[in-house]
């Protein structure tokens, strides 16, 4: 037992600034342990990461601090004014105790510097890149590329928590599923799961960003509000930070992570919420088993190039395996996974069925799951396959085989692609033709799913197992434990979190269908006072952005980028202050004097995911961004492309080139284009280093006085042959599958139907592959969409009035359809060039004028 002085986050009392200066000792002790002391009894405790106090009578956790870099522990009356007194600092807190005696004073400062210095040494120490965790050695680590795996994979280890579940995001969608198609009924919706297992004992933690909600239409209230609705005690959600008391308005918690026990943690860009949830294929229609008529003419399709819509278009279907009716298409009722997948709300096809007209039927709202209907369904169409799909259809324990594999699900996945719907109501979007609104109304349809294609969504996420998932928990546990401390002091019902202890650490069952390798790992952040809780503002951790410098300084043969952006000036420039750019500049130059061969890939979003039209008043957003990230690449003196060339490059392209994706499909009988949208936050380097994370290339993301955000670099410690520049080099197993997974994603060789295509994708070095594969792909996939679709951007393109011309002209589907048709058989993946001449003739920076014109410039990059 002790005595602990209250409101001690800060300084002792100065006596009404009275005490500021020099004081006599005397003078000290009356101020603060006689005329202005309040002290309280506590129970006062020191675990092998922490330390905190409990109120004696109610037994309730008080406070727990972390060990951290700051910890420092002083005693004295010269140093508190007080005889048997201690102070405890750390990054987060000042904490001043009182004992009763000398003796049992200098107990607990040698007990506390015992641990610091032992057990929690991993924090108390300095650490590779100014990171607040070390690096780890013998790490399991999976990669995950698109939502689809990555949602499948945090679904199994939420069923499989046993004790807690930590969840961070800039924002969660609690009506998203996790495994689709939904054979399961709403079984592995997001809600549903934290409610069964928070019926099971299982607490489960969900920290939001709390937005700005004239800014950003989020919703993050009916988040909240939708997962603690069940009045169940076990789930606990805060929304930080509070606006007007903190002051901040711009900066927003960026993080994304899922935890499980401590022991098992998921983070990447990947929100756990709508739009995010994709796989290789990148579809862009999603109708579900009802398309329109192919004969008559359709609505305006509305897509990134032209959100107020395109050409009208009529064609002819070829197809004979469809049922035809007027204005409908319905496919015939033949397996059980067809039964399964026709809409809820309808009947089955048959010569009785009434058409509905158009506007009941074209937007698509999707109606919640009935799981007693559902089952009815499935257990009445099996046949074939019907008791594989039995297994499928039952919740675990209404079988004894329980529940079913990745690979079992794979089957019938095939079975319904192209007539169960992937995204069911606001799932489904296209976020530059329209932005989320009515969130409460989650089976909704927020677009007509006949008019607009989604907009596909790329994507990186990590997970990492042992030692690293215990860093990435003390991460969100320092941020819980700082948020509650600011908004919930006094709720007792919301409680502080303690971090496990490191000895054994290991999972006790892999449940994770993905590979996984040993790597080295570190826990990488971007935090500050607001968004970590640290007591003084300068105090400041940006080890993503040392990260980022470090392995590009030290590269040895190519650097693979997929970020959201790319925002980065010189020196020289103070609109940025991160250095990205510069360690770019400087590495390539250096690769220019060595006449060596060095590559960057940087493969980017073709425009930014923001509601509106380039060259239309309600364009702002994106013409920012736009402008942010072409200025960081290639427009005015410091651009990077300019400063190659100005340092005597001629080609700056030989070293790095910047890139999108895009893809095409057809919908209600005519031919669409979309961008593919690059939400990806990942550097991978030499086939041996990955960084990956929430981290955008800007200063939001890199300074750690902004955004809040949370990466890993990985480096591998197991290794296969492979080639660099068409010699022999040792390939990390980790990096290498990664990067080959991805090109050949992009490059179009996935699936069993590209196997014949001869492609090797193994050295990303060499000219034969930089040059004449994916650099000649790109241009010429480029080509066929600007004839096809005449999409944007486009380098065609550089001024407004030229921009109207180009929307004005026939695109070559409209005039010549078969031609169209042969041209985009020709189309290899989806990567294309970024043009990096769209717009260059205009100013894109907001308008005075407007709101965002008003905005800082910080708001942008």
């Amino acid at each position: 037992m002790v005595k602990k002085r209250l409101g001690n986050s800060g300084e002792g009392c100065k006596f009404m600034g009275l005490f500021t200066g020099d004081c006599c000792l005397r003078c000290k002790h009356l101020c603060n342990d006689v005329l202005c002391s309040t002290w309280s009894d506590r129970w006062f405790f020191i675990k092998d990461q922490c330390f905190g106090y409990i109120h004696p009578k109610t037994g309730r956790i008080g406070n727990v601090i972390l060990f951290d870099q700051g910890f420092e522990v002083s005693s004295g009356l010269r140093a508190l004014g007080l005889h048997t007194g201690v102070q405890i600092s750390t990054y987060t807190r000042q904490l001043v105790i009182n004992c009763w005696t000398r003796r049992k004073c200098r107990e607990w400062i040698r007990a506390l510097k015992e641990v610091a210095h032992n057990q929690a040494r991993d924090f108390t120490q300095y650490n590779q890149r100014h990171s607040f965790a070390p690096v780890r050695n013998s790490i399991n680590a999976t990669w995950f590329v698109d939502g689809a795996g990555y949602m499948s994979a945090v679904a199994d280890a939420l069923s499989n928590a046993k004790e807690e579940i930590f969840i961070a995001d800039w924002w969660l969608s609690p009506e998203i599923y996790l495994k689709r198609p939904a054979l399961r009924g709403d079984y592995w919706r997001l809600d549903k799961v934290l409610q069964r297992k928070s019926e099971e004992g299982v607490k489960v933690f969900v920290l939001l960003y709390k937005e700005v909600e004239m800014a950003i239409g989020i919703n993050s209230f009916y988040s909240k509000q939708r997962l603690v609705r069940n009045g169940n005690d076990n789930i606990k959600v805060m929304r930080h930070p509070q606006h007007a008391k903190s002051g901040v308005f711009l900066w927003a918690h960026h993080e994304k992570l899922v935890i499980v026990d401590q022991s098992i943690a998921f983070l990447g860009g990947i929100d756990l919420c709508y739009g995010r949830w994709d796989d290789s294929k990148h579809r862009l229609t999603d109708l579900g088993s009802l398309i329109h008529s192919a004969i008559t003419p359709t609505k305006r399709k509305k897509t990134s190039s032209s959100p107020s819509g395109e050409f009208p278009f009529i064609s002819v279907s070829k197809s004979n395996s469809k049922l035809y009716m007027p204005d409908l298409i319905v496919d015939s009722p033949s397996t059980a996974a067809q039964e399964l997948a026709r809409p809820m709300s309808l009947p089955a096809a048959s010569s009785s069925l009434q058409v509905p007209q158009p506007k009941d039927f074209f937007k698509q709202n999707t109606p919640e799951f009935e799981r007693k209907s559902l089952m009815a369904t499935i257990k009445q169409g099996i046949k074939g396959k019907g008791k594989h799909l039995a297994k499928l259809s039952y919740a675990p324990g209404e079988l004894q085989n329980g529940p079913a594999t990745i690979s079992e699900l794979d089957d019938v996945v095939d079975d319904l692609d192209g007539s169960a719907k992937f995204w069911v109501g606001k799932d489904y979007v296209n976020f530059i033709v329209k932005d989320f609104n009515n969130l409460e109304e989650p089976f909704d349809d927020l677009v007509d799913r006949t008019t607009t294609p989604r907009m596909p969504w790329h994507d990186m996420a990590v997970c990492v197992q042992n030692a690293t998932a215990r860093d990435v928990a003390r991460h969100f546990i320092q941020r819980w434990n700082a948020a509650k401390n600011e908004m919930a002091k006094q709720n007792y019902t919301c409680p502080y979190l303690l971090p496990k202890a490191y000895v054994d650490c290991s999972l006790k069952s892999n449940f994770l269908q993905a590979k996984s390798q040993n790597v080295t790992c570190q826990v990488l952040r971007s935090v500050s006072a607001w968004s970590c809780g640290f007591i003084e503002p300068d105090i400041v951790e940006q080890s993503i952005h040392e990260a980022y410098v470090d392995c590009i300084a030290k590269a040895q043969h190519y650097i693979y980028i997929e970020n959201q952006f790319f925002i980065s000036l010189p020196r020289n420039n103070l609109n940025t202050l991160n250095q990205i750019a510069e360690a770019l500049f400087t590495r390539i130059v250096r690769a220019y004097k060595e006449k060596s061969v060095f590559r960057v890939y940087v493969v980017m979003p073709l425009l930014p995911a923001f509601e509106g039209e380039i060259g239309q008043s309600n364009g702002a957003s994106i013409q920012a961004i736009t402008h942010w990230n072409y200025a960081s690449i290639c427009r005015g003196k410091d651009g990077l492309l300019n400063r190659l060339k100005d340092h005597g490059i001629p080609d700056p392209s030989v070293y790095i080139s910047f890139y999108g994706l895009r893809t095409h499909s057809v919908l209600c009988g005519e031919p669409v284009t979309e961008l593919i949208y690059v939400h990806s936050k990942l550097m991978i380097v030499d086939d041996k280093i990955v960084i990956c994370g929430s981290a955008n290339i800007n200063d939001r993301s890199l300074l750690g006085k902004r955004d809040s955000e949370v990466a890993v670099i990985i480096e591998d410690q197991e290794f296969e042959d492979g080639l660099m520049n068409s010699q022999p080099f040792p390939l990390g197993k980790f990096a290498g599958s990664l990067r080959r997974r991805l090109f050949k994603e992009h490059l179009g060789l996935l699936g069993v139907e590209n196997e014949e295509i001869d492609i090797n994708v193994i050295d990303p070095v060499s000219e034969a592959f930089y040059k004449n594969i994916w650099y000649d792909t790109a241009a010429k996939n480029t080509e066929i969409y600007e004839a096809v679709f005449h999409c944007i951007p486009s380098n065609k393109v550089r001024t407004f009035a030229e921009l109207k011309k180009y929307k004005e002209l026939q695109p070559l589907y409209v005039d010549e359809p078969v031609q169209a048709e042969q041209m985009l058989n020709r189309i290899l993946g989806h990567i294309v060039l970024l043009p990096l001449d769209f717009m260059c003739n205009e100013v894109l920076t907001p308008p005075p004028g407007t709101v965002e014109g008003i905005m800082p410039t910080a708001l942008w990059t």
